[in-house]
């Protein structure tokens, strides 16, 4: 199986952007990770860059093909979070930064990913299907508590309460999935919350018609972008394309 990779990171009608993306192949095997450093907390980007270079750091490092890719990636996460408190006090004065979170790890044509917050993984199947992430946000929590529905939950005032990132107390349980088995045409998407404002319906769509993938990830980024002004977030996507060698 060969891959190919497109990204896409809009500063949005924000002052700065605050996320962070990268991608490293070695040895066989890719890691992309995306964080969204959060504007609510000082020096958010700081957060993002860190986690980014932690987790890229870690895998150039790491044995391959790695024994356990989910522990491996939750191992990441627990010490980026650490570098990120550690980088916050070393600050004058200290500050308490924060980032959401999302990596995937691909070796030996199979997924795994991990998550803290409301950035977002995408899963979509060269067959019609498609999966996500669950984001950690306090709407979320009241929609699986069946407090409201699944319609309330995308417009609800607390959606953007993030209640797990990297940083402050710490990330909470980092949530592991994947070990799925990519065929070709399949895609993975990481993405920052500023792409959610896009229906489900038409981001789907959007990314299923990504052909060449660069130009259908960079048109869905600006049509995010657009989608949400004059109060746009940044936006930020990352994708993996499987394709046969």
């Amino acid at each position: 199986m060969d891959y190919e990779i497109a990204q896409a990171s809009l500063r949005g009608d924000r002052e700065n952007n605050q996320d962070r993306l990268a991608w490293l192949e070695a040895d066989g095997g890719v890691l992309l990770v995306l964080a969204d450093g959060m504007g609510g907390h000082p020096r958010g980007e700081l957060a993002a860059e860190i986690a980014v270079r932690t987790l890229t750091a870690a895998y150039r490092a790491a044995p391959r093909p790695l024994p356990d890719p989910g522990a491996f990636l939750c191992a990441a996460f627990e010490r980026a979070h650490a570098e990120i408190v550690a980088a916050g006090r070393r600050e004058r004065p200290p500050v308490d930064p924060h980032t959401t979170c999302v990596a995937a790890v691909v070796e030996g044509g199979r997924a795994h990913w991990a998550h803290v917050g409301d950035s977002r993984l995408y899963w979509i199947r060269a067959g019609g299907g498609a999966e996500h992430t669950r984001d950690h946000n306090a709407a979320e929590d009241l929609y699986r508590e069946g407090a409201i529905d699944a319609a309330a939950r995308r417009t609800h005032p607390l959606r953007h309460v993030v209640t797990r990132a990297l940083g402050g107390a710490g990330p909470g349980p980092v949530q592991a999935g994947g070990g799925v088995a990519l065929a070709s045409g399949d895609l993975l998407v990481l993405c920052s919350d500023g792409l959610l404002v896009l229906p489900q319906e038409r981001l789907l769509a959007g990314l299923r018609a990504a052909a060449p993938l660069q130009a259908g990830i960079d048109a869905l980024a600006h049509a995010a972008v657009a989608a949400a002004h004059p109060r746009s977030d940044n936006v930020s996507i990352l994708a993996l394309g499987a394709r046969r060698a």
